[in-house]
């Protein structure tokens, strides 16, 4: 076999991988937004939770809370 045969054997190969994680990254973002829709559940990623918690830790450092009146 030639290289040039295998090199674009190789290349094609990788190309039709990305093409499918690419298509089943897709399909999980339309199920989950369409559960989202559907049974009013809010789907929250990785880095949106973090935020969440990052926020709420400055508050409680700052000693800031809902009820002004708390001692």
């Amino acid at each position: 076999m030639d290289f040039d045969f295998i090199f674009k054997l190789v290349l094609t190969c990788c190309f039709f991988g990305v093409t499918i994680c690419l298509c089943i990254k897709w399909i999980v973002e339309t199920y989950l937004d369409y559960q989202q829709v559907m049974k009013g559940i809010q789907v929250i990623t990785l880095q949106q939770m973090k935020d969440r918690l990052e926020l709420q830790e400055r508050l409680e450092r700052r000693g800031m809370d809902d009820d002004d009146f708390a001692s």
